[in-house]
């Protein structure tokens, strides 16, 4: 929150992109900011989050354009969402539709996860390799497929971004196990 709240005022428009249900948004909200908006590919993972927060601006979609104006927003958020998207054409739309409804000169938040060096994991990319033909992907338990990357693929993604903080973290997964990871400060061209 320090990282964000040093750039973005608590008035601005923010965009979470990939919100699930709704945690990101409700932190934001509890420290101030005021116009939020959440958007998810998870239908349910909206509906719990509107159940629990009904004051929250969420939406659920199918993937494709983000159904809002160019220069929609001030800043956006990302958080554990290029994990999910294991195609690297899809990461890259992605960011083509968040550059798109972003202002000129404003913020990209990210996090996510980077590979792992553990024989745990070692293991899962060697088998999502096999089957995916890309290092990194791997299956859950629970039928998940998903990537964690390498730091130069996250900064060539961000390419034309301009990078004020990439930080190597390490999170705890859903699933309770290590990972490492980073944070980003992105900021749009002027």
């Amino acid at each position: 929150m320090d990282l964000f709240s040093a750039h973005v005022p608590r008035d601005a428009r923010i965009l979470d992109f990939g919100c699930g249900y709704g945690r990101s948004l409700v932190q934001l909200r509890d420290s101030g900011f005021t116009d939020l908006t959440g958007i998810d590919f998870s239908e349910p993972l909206v509906r719990r989050g509107l159940a629990d927060n009904p004051d929250l601006n969420m939406t659920a979609y199918e993937g494709g354009p983000l159904p809002y104006e160019a220069n929609a927003f001030d800043a956006a958020l990302m958080l554990g969402v290029f994990t999910c998207i294991i195609e690297t054409r899809k990461q890259a739309q992605a960011l083509i539709e968040l550059k798109r409804v972003l202002r000129p000169g404003g913020y990209l938040y990210v996090t996510d996860f980077l590979l792992n060096r553990d024989k745990r994991n070692l293991d899962r990319y060697r088998i999502g390799q096999e089957k995916h033909s890309i290092y990194g992907i791997f299956e859950t338990s629970d039928g998940g497929v998903m990537r964690h990357h390498d730091r130069n693929h996250m900064e060539a993604l961000f390419f034309d971004f301009e990078t004020l903080a990439f930080e190597e973290a390490v999170f705890e997964t859903m699933h309770g196990h290590q990972s490492q990871g980073f944070i980003a400060m992105l900021r749009m061209p002027e």
